[in-house]
């Protein structure tokens, strides 16, 4: 089986969260949140993005105005789309013919859906947990996929060094997505290019 991230590693929302998130910000009279800051972000659980966009303010208030930027970031893109990566739609095709499919990520059930929509890609996965829907990490969501569907080799790409993290503590095997946010760490297995994925898949899949 295989588990994608979503942002940095299928596509690239980066300038619809930071559009999201600003208008909440102007709309709530806090600070506004730069692009670096969105980057630096990315992988964070739902609690720590929240903490990390707006560390002044208390939890349960800063976690509040955090929905209302993922439903925001949400709206904008099903309007004007997003930048899903070149290729993208082709490998997930191809590897749905020899695999089971799957997406963890940190935002809600409702982006993902956005992104199958976008995407034109709903029947090609088999499952998908939002983490901020259910209170999980990417860890324990990665692990509840491959439980649910008897995968004891299943592989979990993704673009950060917390993605690295949270697929060892699911015992996974994790794929560097280098062409993603985070370029800051050594890791196994990576990929340069979605294109590459198949080859290396069957590849880690032969050993």
């Amino acid at each position: 089986m295989i588990i994608f991230d979503l942002d940095g590693t299928l596509w690239d929302t980066l300038e619809a969260t930071y559009k999201g998130a600003n208008f909440i910000c102007a709309k709530m009279k806090i600070d506004p949140v730069n692009k670096e800051k969105i980057v630096t972000g990315m992988g964070l659980s739902f609690s720590d993005i929240a903490k990390h966009y707006m560390p002044r303010l208390d939890k349960e208030i800063r976690e509040q105005i955090m929905e209302q930027i993922f439903v925001k970031t949400r709206e904008i893109i099903l309007e004007k789309g997003a930048k899903v990566y070149n290729g993208v739609k082709d490998i997930i095709i191809e590897l749905s013919k020899s695999y089971k499919l799957g997406i963890v990520t940190n935002n809600n059930d409702e982006y993902v859906k956005a992104f199958l929509k976008v995407a034109n890609l709903e029947e090609y996965f088999n499952c998908f947990i939002g983490t901020a829907s259910y209170n999980m990490t990417k860890g324990e969501a990665i692990k509840k996929l491959l439980d649910e569907n008897n995968v004891t080799k299943g592989i979990y790409v993704g673009d950060t060094k917390k993605d690295m993290i949270e697929t060892e503590k699911a015992n996974a095997i994790f794929i560097h997505a280098n062409y993603g946010f985070d370029h800051n760490f050594v890791t196994k297995y990576s990929i340069n290019d979605i294109k590459e994925l198949p080859e290396l898949i069957n590849k880690i899949y032969s050993l």
